[in-house]
């Protein structure tokens, strides 16, 4: 009885936190095109559904070579996370490090990561997570060059530095065959600006994520994996675009995984700017050396006016599992 109430309380609570966070506005994170290798970043009740010591690292190059003069500063994104269930199996643990660059700044998350996971039904989990760090904000304002030559403006003149907290939540339900979930990685709100300035709109907001994917067999040899991704990037203003990523892939043997995504957003005009359309076509491959060792690659060719700039980005994952008990590493894991 006492542990039936005591799991009652961490369910409401958590769903209690979650549902304060969807009605938060939303600012976009750093995107992943192999995101369904590790859904950490995006949605922490993904701790410990892999049912093992699991983790993944991954880098990001984004819009890479300098084709047509190249985009100084391109996106740069690291990646560390681990996570395992514990020997309560309705509980699992994890962290999840992430570092970002972009031109001028730079963004370091860490957060550790708790979830409670419950059994719906024959293979069905229900897991609520729940993430609390970090997020620290460096800006070399001071070593910034405005394009008109212009000098004295207070805001630019002045490095910033910030530390501000980083909680978010998550829902994720899975099945070996399937799996979709929410998750806010981050709702807590924040002023990045420089100290004594005024007018900027660099905010620390929310961001939300919904996921899901498949996989069909297509024999003993083929299976068929499906998956999208969804990124809210709405705000006050609404012509921020919202993302889209549509995958599909063939894992063969277990072992090789050839895929293609297409990534679009929806938004509004932005000064008679059309912000809707495709952003990019990607192509995929991952090996699995081993049952528990995975390698992976992924290339992003870019359809917006900005690949006449850049060849495209690159990314790279690798990953680990960790089987210490035979009865964990019986049925393979799609997800």
């Amino acid at each position: 009885m006492i542990n039936y109430l005591l799991r009652t309380k961490i369910i409401a609570t958590i769903i209690l936190l979650i549902g304060s966070i969807l009605a938060a506005k939303a600012q976009q994170d750093p995107q992943y095109t192999q995101f369904m290798y590790n859904k950490l970043p995006a949605n922490p009740a993904y701790a410990g559904s892999r049912e093992v010591l699991s983790i993944r690292a991954s880098y990001r190059l984004q819009w890479a070579g300098n084709k047509g003069g190249g985009i100084p500063g391109s996106p740069q994104t690291a990646v560390f996370s681990i996570h395992s269930p514990l020997k309560n199996d309705h509980f699992a643990l994890g962290f999840n490090f992430v570092n970002d660059r972009l031109g001028i700044t730079q963004t370091n998350s860490f957060d550790g990561i708790f979830a409670y996971r419950l059994a719906l039904g024959k293979k069905v989990k229900l897991s609520l997570g729940i993430n609390a760090g970090m997020m620290w904000y460096k800006a070399n304002l001071a070593g910034s060059i405005t394009t008109d030559g212009t000098a004295g403006d207070l805001a630019l003149n002045q490095n910033v530095s910030r530390v501000l907290p980083h909680v978010g939540a998550g829902i994720y339900i899975y099945h070996p065959y399937f799996y979709f979930g929410f998750g806010v990685p981050n709702f807590i709100k924040g002023d990045l600006n420089a100290k004594n300035t005024n007018g900027s709109d660099a905010k620390l907001t929310a961001h939300f994520n919904a996921m899901v994917g498949g996989v069909i067999p297509a024999g003993k040899v083929l299976m068929i994996r499906p998956q999208m991704m969804y990124r809210y990037l709405g705000s006050a203003d609404q012509r921020i675009p919202h993302t889209l990523d549509f995958n599909l892939s063939l894992l063969i043997y277990n072992r090789v995984n050839i895929g293609g995504s297409y990534r679009t957003s929806v938004a509004n005009k932005n000064n008679d700017v059309k912000l809707t359309g495709g952003d990019s076509f990607d192509v995929m491959l991952e090996v699995w050396p081993t049952k528990q060792l995975m390698i992976g690659y992924s290339y992003d060719y870019i359809l917006t006016k900005l690949g006449n700039y850049n060849r495209g980005s690159h990314e790279i994952i690798l990953g680990y599992d960790f089987a210490f008990e035979k009865k964990r590493v019986i049925t393979p894991r799609y997800f």
